[in-house]
């Protein structure tokens, strides 16, 4: 790292030490430059099995329990974890190279990554602001539709918490009167426009950097998260995580997820991260926290990046590759005549609306469960045009082998329906092979790597399609 991403490390190490009273003498960590993503976390000095890799304080996490307090004009429930963090990062974004001057959290917002030029989500929403450069138009205009319909939630998410938050400060001007922006401070009026880069700044962090975190009795309650100092430091890595969060409270739903056997029991009331159980850490090594089991389209659109595979991964199955069909299966519902609005129902009312995919692994390449089962329905209702005593049977045995009770509707069924998961997965090969994403040419040092990452999707796409082709050509059973 350059001189001014050390001294801020240590001055969060300092933060940590004096005002939480955090053992940061022990640590066998630091973040260290890791060429084309950012910053990683780094292992110092060889760190054996089962160890404590550090423990953050309660108080020193940026979450909606540590926040809330803070603002005693907005009552607990008028704002969302996402939308109090994310106002209170809004309120004390630092200047600039400079430091944020806030008195609570501020060594630590000043660590957070400063620019999201790169992200999806700043290309959509600045297209909306008609604010966008011509290296993100571009690529936005390249991306699978997949990709693209996954970006397009986000917004939606960005938009609403962004209504929230202007909302509240409009309502209660107070509230600015905290901020350490003496623009902010200062203010009379909220200006929407003028705020809203900040804001996608903060809202950005918030998404991309926050983990479970329980701090709800209902385990299930989105504000159930934390951002925490330290760890937004740790880069993603799909195979092996040595990073492993653990606290004791049961926020992971079983008791016995709470401080591993064999391992050295955390201080009460912080965050302990452990190391992994089975190997030493060596000294120089990168760790790395897996973010969860998700899709390349869910990680380019949530977090700005993709897991990169080489050519054999696919076809051995050690890459896990999956595509969205949905916009096939919907154009194949909107086709099927006026029995559409049947088929429609009866998959919203059994809870089969949605979430098509296709399987590289585990091999065989497959289609999921749900897009077998929405492909029977059509297959079986599609000859039909108005509802009738015939369409309730055809549904009734489709409910029977969608519920275990039958295997297959019938024989005729099972061969149209595996014709139409080869119509889909032809089209997503033509598709995909007809995309062409140019090298870029000058531009941020970012847009030839998120070019790349969009060219991956797209040969995800393919790859995974051809598999599920094979496996229909190889008879395989699904």
């Amino acid at each position: 790292m350059d001189d001014l991403d050390t001294q801020r490390w240590e001055r969060l190490l300092v933060w940590l030490r004096d005002k939480h009273g955090m053992d940061t003498a022990a640590l066998r960590i630091e973040p260290r430059t890791v060429p084309g993503a950012g910053r990683g976390l780094f292992a110092t000095k060889d760190i054996p099995p089962s160890s404590i890799l550090f423990e953050i304080p309660s108080g020193a996490l940026l979450n909606a329990a540590t926040v809330l307090p803070l603002y005693p004009q907005i009552k607990e429930g008028q704002l969302s974890g996402t939308q109090l963090v994310s106002l209170h990062l809004l309120l004390h974004k630092p200047s600039g190279d400079a430091d944020s001057s806030d008195p609570i959290f501020g060594p630590y917002i000043t660590t957070l990554p400063r620019d999201f030029s790169s992200h999806p989500l700043t290309w959509l929403v600045n297209r909306q602001r008609k604010k966008e450069d011509a290296w993100s138009r571009y690529l936005l205009d390249h991306v699978p539709p997949s990709a693209w319909q996954a970006i397009s939630k986000l917004e939606k998410r960005f938009w609403k918490d962004w209504d929230a938050v202007a909302g509240m400060m409009g309502a209660n001007l107070a509230i600015l009167t905290q901020s350490t922006r003496p623009e902010l401070r200062n203010a009379r009026t909220v200006e929407r426009e003028a705020l809203l880069s900040d804001y996608l700044w903060a809202w950005l962090n918030v998404n991309t950097r926050c983990i479970f975190y329980r701090i709800r009795q209902n385990r299930s309650d989105p504000d159930n998260f934390t951002l925490c100092p330290i760890l937004d430091f740790a880069n993603h890595g799909t195979e092996r995580t040595h990073i492993f969060p653990v606290v004791e409270s049961e926020i992971w739903g079983t008791a016995g997820q709470r401080t591993p056997a064999g391992r050295k029991k955390a201080k009460a009331d912080t965050f302990a991260f452990y190391g992994p159980s089975d190997i030493t850490v060596s000294q120089g090594r990168e760790l790395l926290l897996k973010y969860g089991a998700h899709s390349n389209r869910f990680l380019f659109s949530e977090y700005g990046f993709v897991t990169r595979f080489r050519p054999s991964d696919m076809s051995s199955g050690s890459f896990e590759g999956e595509v969205d069909v949905q916009e096939f299966v919907e154009e194949m519902i909107e086709k099927a005549g006026p029995i559409k609005t049947v088929i429609k129902f009866t998959l919203e009312d059994s809870g089969y609306w949605g979430d098509w995919t296709l399987h590289s692994a585990p091999r065989p390449a497959h289609p999921s469960w749900r897009l077998i089962t929405v492909l029977r329905l059509l297959c079986a209702l599609e000859r039909y045009s108005t509802p009738t005593f015939e369409t309730r049977t055809a549904i009734n045995a489709w409910m029977d082998v969608t519920n275990g009770v039958g295997h297959t509707i019938s024989s005729v069924n099972e061969r149209r329906w595996r014709q139409r998961l080869l119509e889909i997965c032809e089209a997503i090969r033509v598709r995909a092979q007809s995309s062409n994403i140019n090298k870029s040419q000058g531009g941020p040092s970012w847009v030839a790597w998120m070019a790349e990452n969009v060219r991956i999707l797209w040969r995800e796409e393919l790859e995974v399609a051809e598999a599920v082709i094979a496996s229909i050509h190889a008879g395989e059973e699904f």
